[in-house]
């Protein structure tokens, strides 16, 4: 089975987000280019747990169109989206998901579950 996430930030997170995430977990998460590809491989101490999407800035009224007003207006402009695929199990996908919410907390930037299409971090934030 594989668990899925989207990630909606107001900025590209490779020019920063991604970074201060990983220092907020000791530096023990680690992005890796993927081999032919601009996906990143969300790896932690040595294990591969999840593959990101490389960033595409998306419009806002296309971010309106496809994951609501709420996340349209709380992105307040065009977003930065990457789909995040995590195949191997629950676990190794609940340590991306906390990799990820860590990334967009202080932001406006959103996780969602792509399945019911809700605002996973809707207590977190800036």
């Amino acid at each position: 089975m594989s668990y899925d996430f989207h990630l909606i930030c107001d900025q590209d997170p490779r020019e920063g987000r991604f970074s201060y995430a990983c220092g907020e977990f000791e530096n023990k998460f680690q992005l890796v280019a993927a081999k032919g590809s601009e996906k990143l491989i969300v790896n932690l101490a040595g294990e591969d747990l999840g593959l990101i999407s490389a960033p595409l800035q998306v419009p806002n009224p296309e971010v309106r169109r496809i994951f609501g007003d709420e996340v349209a207006r709380q992105i307040g402009g065009d977003g930065w989206v990457s789909e995040v695929n995590c195949p191997y199990d629950k676990d190794t996908a609940e340590a991306v998901r906390a990799f990820l919410m860590i990334t967009v907390i202080g932001t406006k930037g959103v996780l969602i579950d792509p399945q019911s299409n809700e605002v996973i971090n809707a207590e977190w934030g800036s």
